[in-house]
């Protein structure tokens, strides 16, 4: 709820770029969602946005004011990738692991898809399939050429 007893009510449909990336913003209710085809992209350019205003730059306890702004007015908030999600603050959230990460708990961080959002999450991944990849077609050979051996 917001200070003053009110319970905002938004509805919202739009759709930008950020460096290029897209970028869609939906609302309805209490509910936002943000969907950013580059979500690291899209953090850093709000990162860099918020220093230029404020002079400095954002950090945890930004996180933590802005969650509790979101609660107060009744507003939860979700910050995707096109097919996972991120981040999800504000009202009716409560998460340990925002506790700890974010220094709030009223933001819920998804660690799958915060890593698979990340540009360098997805090299290593790719990284990471091709070694197990190799690596199964490594013991499916050796395993032909046992069995070759033992029926010979």
């Amino acid at each position: 709820m917001s200070s003053d007893g009110a319970r905002l009510d938004v509805t919202a449909d739009l759709s930008i770029e950020v460096d290029g990336a897209p970028v869609r913003v939906t609302a309805e209710g209490g509910d936002l969602r943000v969907v950013a085809a580059d979500v690291r992209g899209f953090v850093l350019g709000l990162r860099e946005a918020a220093t230029a205003r404020n002079g400095t730059r954002p950090g945890r306890a930004d996180v933590g004011d802005l969650a509790g702004a979101l609660a107060d007015a009744g507003l939860t908030a979700r910050l995707d990738s096109p097919s996972r999600s991120v981040v999800t603050l504000g009202a009716g959230v409560d998460s340990a692991l925002g506790g700890l990460l974010l220094g709030t708990r009223k933001a819920r961080p998804d660690a799958l898809g915060i890593l698979r959002a990340s540009g360098r999450a997805r090299s290593v991944g790719a990284a990471v399939t091709g070694a197990l990849l190799l690596g199964l077609a490594v013991v499916r050979r050796r395993g032909r050429a046992d069995r070759g051996t033992a029926t010979s």
